[in-house]
């Protein structure tokens, strides 16, 4: 094999048609000539070798524009300025170059009078995450334009590095508080070892927002350095600041947080505020000196203070806490009544016989409960129970004089789907209430359509022709559990991604699909300064892509949802529906998505970082574009 000062040396003897096939033709002589490249000393013979390139494929080209000597980048940089292209692709092959001589150019795109070329010559700033990258990230942190402010936060925090956090911690003390709030949310993305001395600055700022702020992002890091400036937090004189600092420690779960805790549960002055928020903690740190506090919380004067610690006893899966919430079911308020009945249902028995029993009793007692809103609470907390003895509870709710309640329990006997919960069912066929049948007749399996494996609603599905593609379901979170549960379409399903909001979970439904993928993230096209909101990410996006590759051999139907089945779950499909098209088909992936969601609209930056992943240099978002600005193609695939 020759060595690298060989090949050198046999550069200038090459002809282009030569070059090309040695170094252009193949994969091994386009890693070889990269090798190669940033150790030639001539400039002439540098400049060749990218020119050569850049007329074979224009970013393989801008990738080795930015590997030759330093000295020589910025004559390699005026080739691609010089490259006769859209303002869109000029930006991204300059970001492919990786060199701090692009970065004059991208400043420059940043006025630009479309907006699109503003953000795409920001981010492509961040991915060039130089030194002086980040300067200029930073000077773009002071934008007039708020989405350059923005995606300037965003792109350092996706740096990750030291410059970027000594920037970002120094444009915390900027006079205007929304360049503030950026910064602190950037300090949240980055390596926890960079960013908690710049977070524990910033918990003890004048600014409450930066201090809030720089709580949630402590808790969203989880490492115990961040502890004892929480807990000082939890005496902060602005309510939210203590409130968020109480989650942050319920989310880190260090027992040390206890006595602030539970300080705060008792004789916080913003009572609902606060008080929540400190027992969610001591629910999620569970110890027995937490749940003492909880205990102790059930006796105080203030009625949210006492249903905060009850719902928070309902995630502690231990007998104190079940006898804890079930003395609760008798409360004076009707709301903590109420909150008792759900934090039963929360209650973790699976495995615990005794535990069981002692949660059906209390429910079974609650079903006596002179006020219809508890009586609904214990209909809705029977159905995640899922008993024989919880089914036989519904039985009574059945005959309930409100409605609301009959309802309830019907729902929760199709949720159980057992063959007592289905015996119910099909008994409350004959009861006394018109709506009660009617329901219940919804609820029961449709067993003459168990051989129509293909039976599903038009305006949900789509018969997709592609060998590999399986039928695809586009829903909203409430249609997709309504699918699961209730219809003769849940037979076919065998495959669900959800994407849920962070934090919130997922329902307990979606447990029935042995095969699924959960993802957490907002409908987010740009990003937002509230660091509980979460931008989708590549590797979202690349986990879709695998979980779609893995189930294209297997037979059954893909369930695909998010809170309105309108922005995110369309953005995965119609990732799904490109990778398993492949290349050329980003059209007809889009004409699929139309036809199973007509009311499509996809998150944006989902399908961005989608063409990004699966190398299609736009294809799927112009597929998008060319659509809306031919409505009657829009018409005729709805």
């Amino acid at each position: 094999m020759n060595s690298a000062a060989t090949l050198i040396q046999e550069l200038p003897e090459l002809s282009d048609a030569q070059f090309n096939q040695k170094y252009l033709k193949q994969k091994q002589g386009m890693r070889t000539l990269a090798t190669i490249l940033p150790q030639v000393e001539q400039q002439s013979l540098a400049l060749r070798a990218v020119k050569l390139a850049l007329k074979v494929n224009l970013k393989l080209g801008s990738k080795l524009a930015g590997t030759v000597k330093p000295e020589f980048q910025t004559a390699t940089i005026k080739i691609i300025e010089k490259i006769p292209t859209s303002p869109l692709l000029k930006i991204q092959l300059l970001a492919l170059t990786s060199s701090d001589m692009a970065i004059p150019m991208l400043v420059a795109a940043l006025n630009h009078k479309e907006s699109a070329v503003r953000l795409h010559g920001i981010r492509a700033i961040g991915k060039i995450g130089s030194e002086a990258a980040v300067i200029e990230l930073a000077r773009s942190l002071e934008s007039e334009d708020s989405q350059v402010q923005a995606w300037a936060a965003w792109a350092l925090g996706e740096i990750d590095s030291k410059p970027a956090a000594a920037a970002l911690l120094k444009a915390l003390n900027h006079k205007a508080s929304g360049v503030r709030a950026w910064a602190v949310w950037a300090l949240g993305k980055i390596n926890p070892k960079t960013a908690v001395p710049a977070l524990l600055k910033a918990l003890k700022h004048q600014d409450s927002e930066v201090r809030w702020r720089a709580a949630v992002n402590c808790g969203k890091i989880g490492v115990s350095e961040v502890v004892p400036g929480l807990i000082n937090a939890l005496r902060d004189s602005n309510h939210i600041v203590r409130a968020r600092a109480a989650t942050a420690l319920g989310k880190i779960g260090d027992c040390e947080a206890v006595p602030g805790l539970v300080e705060l549960l008792h004789d916080d002055p913003d009572s609902y505020a606060v008080s929540l928020r400190a027992a969610e903690a001591l629910g999620q740190i569970g110890t027995e000196t937490a749940v003492a506090g909880l205990l102790e919380a059930l006796n105080h004067d203030d009625s949210d203070v006492r249903g905060s610690a009850v719902s928070a006893l309902g995630e502690i899966s231990s007998e104190v806490a079940v006898v804890a919430v079930m003395r609760s079911l008798s409360d004076r308020d009707i709301f903590v009544r109420g909150r008792a009945a759900v934090a039963l249902g929360n209650i973790n028995t699976a495995r615990d016989a005794n535990l069981q029993k002692m949660v059906t009793a209390g429910l079974a007692i609650a079903i006596g409960d002179s006020e219809s809103y508890v009586r609904w609470r214990v209909a809705a907390a029977l159905g995640e129970i899922g008993t024989e003895e919880a089914v036989a509870g519904l039985v009574r709710l059945l005959g309930d004089e409100t409605s609301g309640v009959r309802h309830n329990a019907v729902k929760s006997l199709g949720q159980i789907g057992s063959t007592a919960a289905l015996l119910a069912l099909e008994t409350a066929l004959n009861r006394e209430f018109a709506d009660v049948r009617a329901l219940a007749a919804q609820y029961l399996p449709d067993f003459s359509t168990e051989a129509e494996t293909d039976d599903l609603e038009s305006s949900a599905s789509a018969d997709f022709s592609g060998e590999k593609l399986p039928q695809i379901m586009i829903a909203s979170q409430a249609e997709a559990s309504e699918y699961i549960v209730d219809r003769p379409a849940r037979r076919e399903i065998k495959y669900l991604i959800s994407i849920g909001s962070p934090g919130v979970p997922e329902p307990k439904t979606f447990h029935q699909i042995p095969n699924r993928l959960c993802l957490e993230f907002n409908d987010l096209d740009t990003p937002v300064d509230d660091p509980d909101q979460i931008l989708p990410t590549l590797e979202d996006v690349q986990k879709i892509i695998e979980f779609a590759l893995k189930i294209s051999s297997h037979k059954g139907s893909l369930l695909i949802c998010c809170q309105s089945g309108i922005g995110r779950s369309t953005a995965t499909a119609l990732t799904v529906c490109a990778a398993l098209l492949g290349r050329g088909k980003e059209r007809e992936a889009w004409a699929l998505v139309l036809a199973a969601r007509p009311q499509a609209k996809p998150n944006r930056w989902m399908v961005n970082l989608a063409d990004e992943a699966l190398g299609r240099d736009g294809k799927l978002a112009l597929a998008i574009e060319l659509t809306a600005a031919t409505p009657e193609l829009a018409i005729a695939n709805s």
